[in-house]
């Protein structure tokens, strides 16, 4: 199956969401509350994305042979968590483009962005308790629901931290991102699993599988920034002007002699606006000159093999399938 196949089949699978989300957080402005939440929160929703994580959690459940129906209520919580982590994630960053348009912070103001996220996920868990599931499968989707957001909430504390670190390690950055991305990247097919009825074997497994994949997602998500821009306006080199710790940052401050450390720290804790195009351009010779690039991918390749050979022992029907989803995953390019 190629490349453009798999994107079709997650969006096939992925946007069978949108009608029911609108059934969850209506599109029409009715209030005066909702021109505040309901209308900023689909501006955010419309301009693009995936859909990925509610695909996810369909198919890992159809996979493992459970009912889909059962499903749909975790993958659209799911789809709503990753909206609401990414519209506080704008605020947090400063980040003034989203998919291409202003985010939602730029549009109507810093305190209706935190709002309408902080109601998005109170209609998450919301929609998780309305499953027509047994109680104590509903009990067990919460809790983990609960623990990716906590755990990705811990990612999130070293990630706002770490900017411009000069004690960066690549090793805290593998924990950074396993912590920030690997929970609520996994998070949608533990769901779906859960639903199918797997034993609990299975379900760490899953969790190890988030470790890996979400990790090397993140590594990717790293490279994006300096070679096709992260949907910023085609801005290359975000990453750098925000100070973030990246894997590139990290393999870069562990092999730069004691000037080029002192220059390129002294570049990441630049105010944004005050970054030059010089600045970026200096950093990323600098990530050419010791193959930080290069390192980074390898690393990314390894991680996406160990996650394909957890796969391998999990009862999945196409595991193949499985497969190329995993690899479309981890070699996106946008």
């Amino acid at each position: 199956m190629k490349q453009e196949e798999i994107e079709e089949l997650i969006k096939s699978y992925g946007y069978r969401v949108d009608k029911e989300l609108e059934k969850i957080i209506e599109k029409e402005v009715k209030s005066d509350f909702s021109k505040w939440l309901n209308e900023p929160i689909w501006y955010h929703m419309g301009t693009g994305g995936k859909r990925l994580r509610p695909a996810l959690c369909l198919l890992s459940c159809e996979l493992l042979g459970g009912d889909v129906e059962k499903a749909l209520n975790f993958a659209l919580a799911c789809e709503i968590m990753h909206n609401y982590l990414l519209l506080h994630d704008d605020v947090m960053d400063g980040d003034t483009v989203r998919r291409d348009f202003p985010t939602v912070w730029v549009k109507y103001g810093v305190p209706n962005a935190i709002n309408a996220g902080d109601y998005m996920i109170a209609k998450a868990y919301e929609t998780i308790l309305k499953s027509d599931l047994p109680l104590e499968k509903i009990k067990k989707l919460i809790q983990i629901f609960t623990e990716t957001l906590i755990k990705t909430g811990e990612g999130q504390a070293l990630d706002v931290n770490y900017r411009a670190y000069e004690n960066l390690t690549v090793e805290k950055y593998l924990e950074l991102a396993e912590l920030k991305t690997g929970y609520y990247l996994i998070c949608p097919v533990v769901g779906g699993s859960i639903v199918a009825g797997v034993p609990e074997s299975v379900i760490k497994e899953l969790w190890k599988l988030g470790g890996n994949l979400g990790t090397s997602f993140q590594i990717r998500d790293d490279i994006i920034d300096l070679t096709e821009g992260k949907g910023r306006g085609g801005k290359i080199g975000c990453d750098i002007k925000e100070g973030k710790p990246s894997i590139l940052f990290a393999h870069a401050l562990s092999k730069a002699n004691s000037e080029e450390k002192k220059k390129l720290i002294k570049i990441m804790k630049k105010p944004r606006d005050e970054t030059t195009k010089e600045d970026i351009e200096w950093v990323i010779n600098l990530y050419k000159k010791y193959g930080t690039i290069e390192f980074a991918q390898q690393k990314a390749e390894e991680l996406a093999e160990e996650a394909l050979e957890i796969i391998d022992k999990i009862d999945f029907e196409k595991k193949d399938l499985i497969k190329k989803i995993t690899e479309f995953i981890v070699s996106r390019k946008k």
